[in-house]
């Protein structure tokens, strides 16, 4: 009987352990995580924070999500460090989990419709970096 309890008991710790709830920013929604800043501040430019955190993916999907918006969806070029924090931040914390919370794969590009934004947001985008308005390259750190 006492080896039994003793199981239940490790085991009953064990599900608490996994059950600790993380942080949330009460502004955003986003889970107080390693890197989440660098999320925060990459991707609520152009959404809301309930449009990613109602997703879940694993981390090939949201690398994928990533490559595609800065292909066809009008995000700029992500430096590839900071592609793979966001998408470490995003795989751990907004991973795939039970079957009813997962994203599907996303839809190949040739079958995307255009994005009728992306295009006059880019045209000037480039009208500005010709024009010295828009840096063409990231700062130097020294």
């Amino acid at each position: 009987m006492r080896p039994l309890l003793i199981a239940f008991l490790a085991f009953s710790s064990i599900a608490f352990a996994a059950e600790e709830k993380v942080p949330v920013d009460p502004t955003t929604g986003m889970k107080i995580a390693p890197d989440w800043e660098i999320v925060r501040n990459h991707c609520i430019v152009c959404h809301s924070p309930a449009t990613f955190l109602r997703q879940r993916a694993t981390e090939a999907n949201w690398t994928s999500t990533l490559e595609w918006m800065q292909t066809y969806g009008g995000l700029w070029k992500l430096d590839p460090a900071v592609q793979k924090t966001i998408v470490k931040y995003l795989a751990t914390n907004y991973g795939p989990g039970d079957a009813t919370n997962y994203r599907r794969a996303p839809i190949p590009a040739t079958l995307m419709p255009l994005n009728p934004y992306a295009t006059e947001a880019r045209l000037e985008v480039e009208k500005k970096k010709k024009e010295g308005l828009i840096p063409t390259a990231a700062p130097v750190v020294k």
